[in-house]
């Protein structure tokens, strides 16, 4: 080692040599002039020897300096690297579709922690990101990206979508490190941190373009401000349209598509057409059906852009005498209180994969494209529904349900507004179906239609739906003509759609026109964690005691098994039980054998049924707890059954051996339990 040039010295150790080398011509790079760098693998440290004439060692990772084999002098520094991903990556990972789960991939969990730390200190926060590493035992076939450091191999194999952003990079704040150490020239120090800013400053600027028409933000703010109940309209300083929400679209009869970058006034009346609303100003206007509104234009002064005319448009009311009254601002539309019951607060989940549905649905409800929910019997589907229709612009607005159970054609059910109850809409079952089905649609007009069950549907109906959705602009169906709707659609059905597609037995046409975003709602067997507290949730409802829990009315036994019950019902199932424990409670706690005969049916063995005598030895000892052998067989005596000794005493092994009943020592006596009890109501 030459120990000339320069003045000090340092020993990198790390166990991946690749990041030894990294280490080394970069640190030798920007501090080269001051700074020795030397490096070793932590296998090849065995002696005292290696690291003398070091005034500092710099560890790659906790873990290497942990495992570090031969003590340290006091005198020699020890710093642990920090390192951080490559910003220059950012351009790659931005390119992923907002709102995905994207897996990290590394060799350890802790380092993934740190990589996600990092991306959301970065700013990129518009992905659910999931850890994966070595003794991850299976991989998520649902997710489709991946961002790994330098880990390729350790990506599950379905993935395409791979991301290596290489190994990390030494942070500024390492480098920072070492100069203040060494006491090197602050100016090297600010100028090496300078150097770091303006290469993070290029890259975000290289990456600001794709932000702009792209990231997340843009596009849910765009979203909310498109479902807000006032008007709202971006001009320019042309007056041409930037941006429109649905109820200035609504208020000024403005065409459905077509509008952006076209003037604002060549969609007024006459007397409008040619007004010039780019100046903070009160305008009365009137649309094309003669109706008058108030816009009132606001100037927006943005650095480095040009001026926007911010607009909001508020219908004027008629007077008595015939004149229009201009308000000041446009009168609040409130959500009612009522409704909270069907909005998201309804949900109960400690579960991460239903919480990321539900906040998915959340995001759903800002749009008001087409959504087919999909699941198996009681998963709340229909609540999920309500939900994003309560949560959306058209809450004031019905909520019908046309429900397709098995046996029925078609039945309709309409949830009134602005109270809660449901009124029974048009029953479809007569000769005239389409007359019966745009009936449907105009009592949901300018809310929400849910098609529930939507894999009942007949192909009849399926048919009329198509040509229904695929011609509500034309207001032409089958010559029959009717007014354009405004009708949201959510479906619901508890098979896969695409799978009877691809069998015949669903319209292909329908299934695409139905599922413009999907969710699929999770069965309760893969939500375990929420069983406790929906159980909780039900048992405080029915007893009216906010501090009951269901370990106060079950039995510990009862309470085990609930907990590991696959519930082919799902979370009505569970509401089900509730409801049968709470009429079946009487001051004691619940057990196994006052199941439902449904349940206790599935839980007897194949072959278990037990012989008479078998029975009767049960019904011994559960009519007298700690009941010895010697009054077993006085009791089988009376019943005219004569059993010896040692067959009694095998007998006994057996059921206990089962669970069915327990043997005390010495004097004890046998007890049934639970699942013996359970046995005797077979």
């Amino acid at each position: 080692m030459d120990r000339s040039q320069p003045k000090y010295h340092v020993l990198i150790v790390s166990i991946n040599s690749n990041i030894r080398l990294e280490f080394q011509s970069y640190l030798h790079k920007i501090l080269g002039a001051h700074i020795a760098f030397d490096t070793i693998g932590l296998d090849q440290v065995q002696r005292p020897e290696q690291i003398k004439g070091y005034q500092c060692i710099l560890f790659s990772s906790p873990l290497v300096q942990s495992e570090f084999p031969i003590p340290i002098p006091k005198e020699v520094m020890q710093i642990v690297c920090t390192r951080t991903f490559n910003h220059a990556c950012l351009d790659q990972i931005i390119r992923i579709p907002p709102g995905e789960r994207v897996y990290i991939v590394n060799d350890t969990y802790d380092s993934i922690v740190t990589i996600m730390e990092q991306l959301k200190e970065a700013g990129v926060v518009q992905y659910r990101f999931e850890p994966f590493y070595p003794g991850c035992i299976l991989a998520d076939e649902s997710i489709h990206y991946a961002i790994t450091v330098g880990e390729p191999q350790l990506v599950p194999g379905h993935i395409t979508n791979v991301i290596d952003i290489g190994n990390r990079i030494i942070d500024i704040s390492t480098v920072n490190e070492l100069c203040e150490y060494f006491h090197l020239p602050a100016s090297l120090s600010n100028q090496i941190t300078k150097s770091y800013v303006n290469s993070i400053m290029q890259i975000a600027k290289l990456t600001s373009a794709y932000y702009q028409d792209y990231i997340y933000s843009r596009q849910l703010l765009q979203t909310v401000i498109s479902n807000l109940p006032i008007g709202l309209c971006l001009l320019s300083v042309r007056g041409e349209i930037n941006m429109v929400n649905r109820r200035f679209s609504m208020d000024l009869e403005l065409p459905e598509t077509g509008t952006t970058g076209r003037n604002l006034s060549q969609f007024l009346p006459q007397p409008c057409k040619g007004m010039d609303f780019c100046h903070s100003a009160d305008y009365k206007v009137m649309n094309r059906s003669g109706k008058h509104l108030l816009l009132s234009s606001l100037e927006l002064l943005l650095p480095n852009h040009e001026p926007l005319y911010l607009l909001t448009s508020t219908p004027c009311p008629v007077l008595a005498d015939g004149t229009t009254e201009y308000p000041a601002a446009p009168e609040p539309v409130f959500s009612d209180s009522r409704y909270t019951d069907s909005m998201f607060t309804s949900f109960t989940t400690a579960s991460e994969p239903m919480k990321h549905i539900l906040e998915y649905a959340r995001r759903l409800s800002l749009y008001d494209f087409p959504v087919l929910i999909q699941g198996e019997s009681g998963t709340q589907k229909k609540l999920l529904a309500r939900a994003i229709h309560r949560t959306s612009s058209r809450r004031q607005q019905p909520f019908v349900c046309l429900n397709m159970p098995m046996g029925l054609n078609v039945a309709a059910r309409v949830n009134g507004i602005p109270g809660v109850h449901e009124a029974s809409g048009p029953a479809l079952i007569v000769s005239d179906p389409l007359s019966q089905m745009l009936e449907l649609f105009k009592e949901a007009n300018h809310g929400t239609l849910l098609i529930d069950s939507a894999e009942y549907l007949s192909p009849e109906i399926q048919g009329l739906l198509i040509h229904i959705l695929q011609d509500n602009r034309t207001g032409n169906v089958f010559g029959t003509r009717f007014s354009p709707f405004d009708v949201r659609i959510i479906a619901t059905a508890g098979q896969d759609l695409y799978e009877m597609v691809r069998q015949g037995l669903f319209r292909e046409e329908l299934f695409f026109l139905l599922n413009a975003a999907s969710i699929d709602t999770l069965p309760l067997r893969k939500r375990r964690e929420d069983i406790p507290l929906l159980m909780d949730q039900f048992f405080r409802e029915l007893f009216h005691n906010k501090s009951l829990m269901a370990r106060d009315i079950l039995s510990s036994s009862l309470f085990d098994f609930l907990m590991n019950y696959d519930y082919p019902g799902n979370v009505q199932e569970l509401y089900n039980l509730t409801r049968y424990f709470f009429s079946h409670y009487a001051a004691h706690p619940l057990i196994l054998a006052q199941l439902p005969s449904y349940i206790r049916n599935q839980m007897r063995k194949p072959g278990q049924d037990h012989s008479p005598v078998r029975l009767r030895v049960l019904a011994a000892i559960a009519a007298s707890p700690r009941i010895g052998r010697g009054a077993i067989k006085n009791a089988l005596a009376e019943a005219g059954v004569e059993l010896s000794d040692g067959r009694l005493r095998g007998l006994l092994k057996e059921l206990s051996e089962e669970g069915l009943i327990r043997i005390n020592r010495t004097r004890g006596g046998c007890e049934i339990t639970e699942q013996g009890l359970m046995s005797l109501r077979h």
